[in-house]
């Protein structure tokens, strides 16, 4: 690897990853420390059974962990043999008590959920369903998609999933996929001596697209979940990563240098099949670093590059018009912007005294655009991805996960609440998380 792509490659990692620029602070905080900003609603999460089925007792944990997940449910999990009366849910209701989520044990993993508003004694939901003792948490994931909507009103996350790199050694990064509340991990990229980062997913295909280092370059590369099998997408030299597909998937942005400074392209499959060869637009032209596209669905593009002040800023590019903004103020470190359509606005990371915070911009008026920080704690945040429904951020975590020891782990924050999940406790670091972009019902 000669001297120039050695330093450069150097250089677009520690944009992508925005770390090891500033010292990482005490770890020591408390991750359940934010207060939330609303009363939780009680609900008695009652498992119904004569046996001591632990079968039963995962699927109601798992229902008890999804829901509170919104922090604005509060379940209390107990057992008993038999139906509660009317008169007890009654006292149970004047008690604080507003919700009562039933699981009766009908024998053989056959099992009844009640969802019951005690205020006017009606019943909300009812199912009756079969237990997989190897599908349990699945199972759960997918009653709590039903459940949520009925409780929150929103969109449920429950059945999302979670892409990321996994560092196994210096010389090894695989590529994992998990549930949204990383509860099992699966890896789907594996091989001995090969970095593999920056996964991503299409928004239409069972496809996830990664990075993987190669001699002098980085190939971008895919795995399809129908036939398992892994394709080179692009092996141009110098980098070749991070694509953003357009909603209906037929058009995509990503980065590519060539070895020069990195610049964002489109491919466009209309345009390759008109013209019947590969084509790759050019959308930025600076003597920039221009990474972390995000492809809209207007068909602009929203980027972070160093081009007008030497340290990272995040943009809007207008293709139809050609005409660039900057959307952040322009000091400081700004990287990895992430979009959500629902709300109209992207959260990137911006450096505060040091430590690396999540912030976010509504995009509504880009004649006033007002700044709002999102954490404050302890710890580094890297590559955040907002949810589709805009309530929920992953993003790698700076983590002690004992005392002078520290790892990035996969974390969440839910914006509404301010409070940060740390999703994955072990040692193993762990980069890039991505969001499925649909639901994915097992």
């Amino acid at each position: 690897m000669n001297n120039f792509f050695k330093k450069y490659l150097i250089l677009i990692i520690n944009i992508l990853l925005n770390i090891n620029l500033y010292a990482v602070t005490d770890l020591s905080f408390s991750v359940d420390s934010n207060d939330l900003t609303n009363a939780k609603i009680n609900c008695l999460e009652l498992i119904i059974s004569k046996d001591n089925n632990q079968d039963l007792i995962k699927f109601s944990k798992t229902l008890k962990y999804d829901l509170e997940f919104t922090d604005q449910l509060e379940l209390n999990l107990k057992k008993t043999i038999t139906m509660p009366t009317p008169e007890i849910e009654k006292n149970l209701f004047s008690k604080d008590t507003s919700l009562c989520l039933y699981i009766l044990d009908n024998t053989n993993n056959n099992i009844n959920i009640t969802l019951k508003d005690l205020s006017c004694a009606k019943t909300l939901y009812t199912e009756n369903i079969t237990l997989n003792k190897d599908n349990l948490i699945k199972t759960g994931h997918n009653i709590s998609a039903k459940l949520l909507p009925i409780l929150t009103g929103e969109m449920p996350i429950s059945q999302y999933y979670v892409a990321y790199s996994k560092m196994i050694n210096n010389k090894q990064k695989n590529v994992c996929l998990a549930d949204y509340a990383c509860n099992f991990e699966n890896t789907i990229i594996s091989a001995a001596r090969t970095i593999n980062i920056a996964p991503s997913w299409h928004t239409k295909l069972p496809i996830i697209y990664y990075s993987q280092l190669a001699t002098e370059k980085i190939n971008l590369k895919s795995f399809n979940f129908s036939n398992k099998n892994s394709n080179t997408i692009c092996s141009y030299d110098g980098i070749n990563m991070q694509p953003s597909f357009s909603k209906d998937g037929s058009k995509v942005a990503l980065c590519m240098s060539g070895g020069k400074n990195t610049e964002i392209y489109l491919y466009d499959a209309a345009t390759n099949k008109k013209l019947n060869k590969k084509v790759f637009k050019q959308l930025t032209k600076n003597n920039g670093n221009n990474v972390s596209p995000c492809l809209l669905d207007n068909g602009n593009l929203i980027f972070c590059s160093d081009f007008q002040t030497g340290l990272p800023q995040i943009y809007l590019l207008d293709i139809k018009n050609n005409k660039t903004t900057r959307l952040t103020n322009g000091t400081g470190y700004c990287a990895a912007p992430t979009y959500c359509e629902k709300t109209n606005s992207i959260t990137y990371t911006r450096s505060v005294n040091g430590t690396f915070q999540l912030f976010s911009l509504n995009l509504s008026n880009l004649e006033n655009l007002e700044e709002k920080q999102l954490t404050f704690n302890f710890g580094n945040k890297h590559e955040p991805d907002i949810s589709q429904c805009g309530r929920f951020v992953l993003f790698s975590y700076d983590f002690e996960y004992k005392k002078g020891a520290q790892t990035q782990q996969i974390a969440v924050l839910n914006i509404n609440s301010g409070r940060i999940r740390v999703l994955t406790q072990t040692t193993a670091p762990k980069s890039f998380p991505k969001w499925s972009k649909t639901p994915i019902i097992a």
